[in-house]
């Protein structure tokens, strides 16, 4: 006779085995990393100064991106969209920040789109320009004297030294900025500066949220009630300069035309001859 007992342990051994074993997640479980080509519309390009970086890219599809970066092939920072909704868009301008002069830096692009795929560029090199010496102060920065004299509104009804306070877009730093709550067209700041000053030249670049929050004219008031301007900014991508020739102490710079919502400022400059 046949001894079936052995054969039927060790089935029963293997089923339970079989039973307790982890099962093999699905294919459509793991994520699925596409070369961010896919989705770009041109290659991204680095605006790149002595200190700072911004990345401009477009995409295809809406998408939360961020850049790593650093001396190293190990990065060790990161930079995201200054969107204060967070959520997914096409136009991409992080900015890299705290840089150092005349130095090689490695930063890799990666986003994610709203159906879970994860996008990833090649890695990228650039460097960054010498120190800058003996430039122009920003007379309307506290660095300078100037101080914040008004505001139409700042987001989520904070301070002017809030996240999103009036003294952000005088601050000399691009990765910071000043947002209206909401005010669209009607957004304005003002600020005084140190002394009664011949402005020859005013900066000004405005924020983004894509769709929404952009100024795309400004003009200056005085003190006096004279207006100066309207001014036309291309985009949001950087500060865009223009000559002038007035003399004032106070300037207010409303915004004249806008895409609406939380519209503010990334830094606003003023230079000029303090008269004595």
């Amino acid at each position: 006779m046949i001894n079936r007992r052995p054969f039927l342990l060790g089935l029963a051994l293997t089923l339970i085995l079989s039973a307790c074993a982890a099962p093999t997640a699905p294919a459509s479980d793991q994520p699925v990393i596409r070369p961010i080509t896919d989705i770009v519309v041109s290659d991204p390009e680095f605006d790149v100064q002595s200190n700072s970086a911004t990345l401009q890219v477009t995409t295809r599809l809406p998408v939360a991106c961020a850049v790593v970066y650093g001396t190293t092939h190990d990065y060790g920072q990161i930079a995201t969209d200054t969107d204060m909704a967070g959520g997914g868009h096409s136009d991409h301008h992080p900015i890299l920040i705290d840089l150092q002069p005349d130095t090689v830096y490695y930063a890799r692009l990666q986003g994610v789109g709203p159906d879970g795929t994860l996008y990833r560029s090649e890695e990228y090199t650039f460097r960054t320009l010498p120190a800058e010496t003996g430039g122009e102060v920003n007379l309307a920065s506290a660095q300078a004297g100037a101080r914040v004299v008004g505001v139409s509104s700042n987001y989520g009804g904070g301070s002017d030294d809030s996240s999103y306070g009036a003294l952000k877009a005088v601050d000399g730093n691009p990765s910071t900025q000043w947002s209206s709550e909401g005010e669209g067209d009607e957004a304005w700041i003002e600020i005084e500066l140190a002394a009664e000053t011949r402005v020859t030249r005013v900066g000004f670049w405005t924020r983004t949220m894509g769709s929404s929050a952009q100024i795309q004219s400004f003009q200056i008031v005085t003190e006096r009630g004279e207006s100066i301007g309207p001014f036309d900014l291309a985009d949001a991508s950087q500060a865009y300069y223009f000559d002038t020739d007035f003399t004032a102490r106070r300037l207010r710079f409303e915004a004249v035309t806008s895409s609406g919502g939380n519209t503010g400022a990334v830094e606003i400059e003023v230079y000029g001859e303090p008269q004595k």
